[in-house]
Order: structure tokens, then sequence, then C-alpha cells
């Protein structure tokens, strides 16, 4: 992962209680080092001075003989006493020379390292930020670009596309009314739910515009069947599902085992609690494992714009960190976090008022947002067709796939991107549906 380094000047700093202790150790060595030679030179000095009074003392007594006797001794003496003066006078010199000499030596250390530790200095310190970038010329997966078709190496309209494993994409084909599994470098998937034929329909064996899937770690499909107002559990290798939320019938707001074209499914796997976004219906429900009937979680007072109201929500991500639900609320052309037990919205991206736009700020109609371990959110902006990656606690997005408000089938262009996902490496996967393909974009 690429790293930026960053230098910045850090203005006039004091020494702190490191620096000064160094100071200090360095005065207290110098005054050693003084006290140690002012002891020894005035050792010296003193045993030097009583070794003199006693040869005076001699001196004197011989003098007083000799004084008497010779002239010339009385000479000779004479010298020898100023000889020993002279080096009293010489033992006194080398004494006040070596204090001065330790005290200047001490005086020019402390004014350098003051200048050192004081002085204005440049500081190299290391940001250490990820670098998030993408090429921008998106991997055809699995379909073929502007060509629809049921076949088994054709999409249509595909709406989601997970990732089980690093080489394994399940993809809600939503327009061929299956669920379709791929294996990277394989040209053609296999069904795993709905009819192979691409033929919908509301029986048990039988989907109808499935736009999003989900897989436990059994093999098992959590599919929401949209055109048929119900989530649906197909069991590793069966033919048929069984209905686990709704009855197959569109329901009203008021009704909790009932919902309205649900596009999207989240399941909490420490809980084993299901979201659903009831599109039709204005609100996200819950429902716990084995439930028939949920309880409103957010919104639930009608469609609108206001911050507890929701309007059509399509998708939502369970953030276990702040026990809250981010959702994508489609016709608000907004993203929206709900925390459990409150009664409004926070906005997260988009229009605060639920108007649409093409800045980086603005949204239009979007279709999935997810997380990556960082906290950033991407966002699928359906109808702007791109990608927006939003840096956690940023309002403003950055585009990282495709072109605002330019469709098209080329590598770089989408065309009504519904979803994005994300793999370890932050790789993305998009179901680029009216181009009826699966784009992998690479990061670098």
């Amino acid at each position: 992962m690429d790293r930026i380094s960053t230098v910045r000047n850090i203005p006039r700093q004091e020494p702190d209680s490191h620096e000064l202790s160094v100071i200090q150790n360095i005065f207290e060595n110098s005054n050693s080092a003084l006290r140690s030679i002012s002891v020894t030179h005035i050792r010296r000095y003193h045993h030097s001075s009583s070794q003199d009074e006693a040869s005076n003392d001699q001196r004197h007594q011989k003098h007083t003989k000799d004084i008497r006797s010779d002239e010339t001794g009385m000479i000779e003496d004479h010298h020898r006493i100023s000889k020993k003066h002279q080096k009293k006078i010489c033992s006194r010199r080398c004494i006040i020379a070596s204090i001065l000499i330790a005290l200047i030596i001490s005086i020019i250390l402390a004014v350098i390292l003051s200048i050192i530790l004081i002085k204005s200095k440049t500081v190299t310190t290391l940001n250490i930020v990820p670098t998030l970038r993408w090429n921008t010329t998106g991997i055809t997966l699995f379909g073929l670009s502007g060509v629809t078709g049921n076949a088994s190496d054709q999409l249509k309209l595909p709406k989601d596309a997970i990732l089980d494993s690093p080489n394994i994409l399940y993809i809600a084909d939503s327009g061929n009314h299956r669920i379709q599994k791929y294996v990277i470098g394989d040209l053609t998937g296999t069904t795993l739910a709905g009819q192979t034929s691409g033929i919908g329909g509301s029986s048990a064996s039988h989907l109808n515009s499935p736009s999003s899937v989900l897989i436990d770690s059994n093999g098992g499909l959590y599919v929401a069947d949209t055109n048929n107002h119900r989530i649906q559990f197909w069991s590793n290798g069966v033919s048929s599902g069984i209905t686990i939320v709704g009855n197959g019938t569109n329901g009203f707001f008021n009704m909790t085992n009932q919902l309205s074209q649900p596009y999207g499914i989240y399941r909490d796997l420490n809980s084993d609690i299901l979201y659903i976004p009831d599109y039709g219906n204005a609100r996200v429900m819950s429902y716990a494992s084995g439930a028939s009937s949920g309880i409103v979680v957010a919104g639930g007072k009608g469609s609108g714009r206001n911050n507890t109201q929701l309007y059509s929500p399509i998708r939502v991500y369970f953030d276990a960190l702040s026990n809250s639900l981010v959702i994508a609320n489609h016709n608000a052309h907004n993203i929206v976090r709900w925390v459990l037990g409150d009664s409004s919205w926070t906005i997260l991206a988009g229009n605060l008022n639920g108007t649409l736009g093409n800045s980086s700020t603005e949204l239009r109609f979007p279709s999935d947002v997810t997380f990556d371990p960082m906290g950033n959110m991407y966002v699928a902006d359906k109808d702007n067709y791109r990608i927006q990656l939003f840096m956690a606690g940023q309002s403003e997005g950055r585009t990282i796939a495709g072109v605002t408000r330019i469709s098209g089938n080329t590598s770089t262009l989408l065309f009504q991107p519904w979803s994005v996902k994300l793999d370890n490496q932050l790789n993305l996967y998009v179901a680029d549906s009216r181009n009826h393909r699966i784009q992998k974009f690479l990061r670098y």
C-alpha cells in the first residue's frame, strides 16, 4: 500500500525535560571536574606550604649559625628562599588558571547546547494514510457488453453481484429472473435459483425480478424476490425456495408480515436478524430468525423527504459499531444514517432536502451503499452513471468509476450501476445493469 510522507515546519520550541536534563548533566560534570581540579591544587598548595615552612625553620637556624661564620653561605640561603617563594606563587597561578579554563569550557558548552536545543528546527514526520485509487478502465467479468440474453454466458439487467470467495460471484440476474453463480475465469455460469431459461413466475421454483442476493456459510441463498414482494430462501442444491418474509402479495405500510417491492436485504451474522428496505412502504423492517412478522426500525410514516421519513429506501447496510442502518434513500437522492431506536435520520451524502444533482456533493437515485474497513463509504450513484467514494466523515464525494452523467458500454463508462461491492483488496465489483455485465475495477 502506498504511503504519503509529509514534511512540516514546527515553530520555535522550548527544550523539553530530557533536553534540560542533558544540559544539567553537563554543568554537574563540569562543576565536578572543577572541584576535583581545585581540591587537588589546594592540597598541593598546602602540602608545599607546610614543607616550605619546615624548611624555612631549618634554614633559619642554619642561617643564624652560618651568618656569623660565613657571608657566602648567607647569600646562598637567600637565593634558595627566593626560589621557594617563586614556587608558591606558581602554584597559586596554576590553581587560578585551571579554575578559569574549566569555567570557560563549561560556559562554551552550555551556550552551544542551548543554541542547538532552543533554536527553531525542522522535524520530518510521517503521516501514513492509505492511497485509495482505482484503474478507471473496467474489466468485464461476466456478460456481454451491451448485449442482453438468457444464455449461460449472458445477463439481463443484473442488479446485484456479491463475492463469496476470491473467485466466485453470485449475481441477481434480474431480467432473467434467476440467480447465477460464476467462477471468475469461466465463460459460463450456473443457475442456482429460478429458471435457467429466464422465465419468471410466482411459484416456489420461480423468481420475479430478483434484485439482491446473500449467501450463508452452508451455501444457502437469501433472495429479495422483488416483484413477488417476498424474501425467499433456497437451501444449497435444491430446485425451489421457501418464503421466509412476506406472503407474495403487495403489502401496505401498516402490515408487518407483508412487503412491497423489496430491493435489498442485509443479514446481521451476529444476531441472525434480517434488515429489509421495504421500498414501496417507505420503511425498513427487521425480522428475527424464524419470525413471520417484523418490526419497523426506520421510516414507516409515509413517503417523504424530512428526517423522520424515508422515500423509496432501496438498499441498507447495518453498521454494528454505531448500531445503525445506513440507507440508500433512492427517491430522496441521499444516503442517511438511522440509529436503531431513534426516530429520525442524519445525512451522510446527498442533498439534505432530497433534491437530485450531479455535483460532488449530490446524488441521483442512489441504489447501493457499502463501506470499507476504514469507514469510507462507496455509493452506486445509479442515474449519474458513476461510483462515488466518500471518505470517512466527508460529505463531498469523488468519482472512482464511470463518468458523471455520461453513459456508455465502453470499458470506462457505466450505464445505471445498481450495486457496488468490495473484496479484501478493495477492488470494486459493479453490477452495470443496463450494459448487462459485471465490471471489476482494480485498485492500485
